[in-house]
């Protein structure tokens, strides 16, 4: 049986339909079925979270990319209300990008802004990336240092400018990326390994990399 990860989605309005639509990248879901999940969508408009996450029974949770945060307060509430449920069962939780912020903000992280991360590629290094470290896609304006760490979260990969660019919890089998894996064609298998690997909570350790 297919292992339920639950998938927070951006929340957009929509010009000239008077209509505001959670969206999420196809390209995302299609990854997750790939690779064994069930990816359930959330909706952001169900307020009753607390009944809403306990009758989808997830076994993972992943935070999409897209919107910063505070721009979508619907969404910012359901993720993290989402971090909370996710920590009371210790489920797995992939932070993609925004997701990633949102995992270091529950936990009292800073975010500041940061240029010449919009539409690029980098090098990124770290005990989570294996000997020699990779290049990734990077999308996002905002970013963190490791002084900008929350409670109980530790760097794991680094671009060369000392952004942090992985983070994991010391307790919690939380992981958060600033890159957005599901936009590479095709993707990496080391990120397929990573994603599928991390959602089962059969994350190898990090002293022997992610890319075994």
């Amino acid at each position: 049986m297919r292992r339920r990860v639950l998938v927070s989605q951006r929340r957009d309005a929509v010009a000239g339909r008077n209509e505001v639509r959670d969206t999420l990248d196809v390209r995302l879901s299609a990854l997750l079925w790939e690779l064994g999940f069930l990816p359930i969508f959330l909706a952001s408009s169900i307020n009753d979270h607390d009944a809403y996450l306990e009758a989808l029974m997830p076994d993972a949770v992943v935070l999409s990319g897209g919107n910063d945060i505070g721009q979508a307060p619907d969404r910012d509430r359901l993720e993290r209300v989402l971090l909370v449920h996710a920590a009371k069962h210790r489920l797995p939780v992939l932070g993609i990008c925004r997701g990633m912020q949102m995992i270091n903000q529950h936990q009292g992280g800073l975010l500041r802004a940061v240029s010449g991360h919009v539409a690029v590629h980098h090098r990124v290094s770290g005990p989570l990336i294996g000997p020699g470290g990779r290049d990734v896609n990077s999308y996002h304006n905002q970013c963190l240092f490791d002084a900008d760490l929350g409670d109980d979260l530790e760097a794991v990969a680094w671009s060369d400018d000392g952004v942090v660019e992985a983070l994991r919890h010391r307790e919690w089998p939380w992981l958060g990326i600033m890159w957005h894996p599901e936009r590479d064609k095709p993707v990496i298998d080391a990120d397929k390994t990573l994603i599928r690997r991390h959602l089962e909570g059969l994350l190898l350790s990090l002293s022997e990399g992610a890319n075994q």
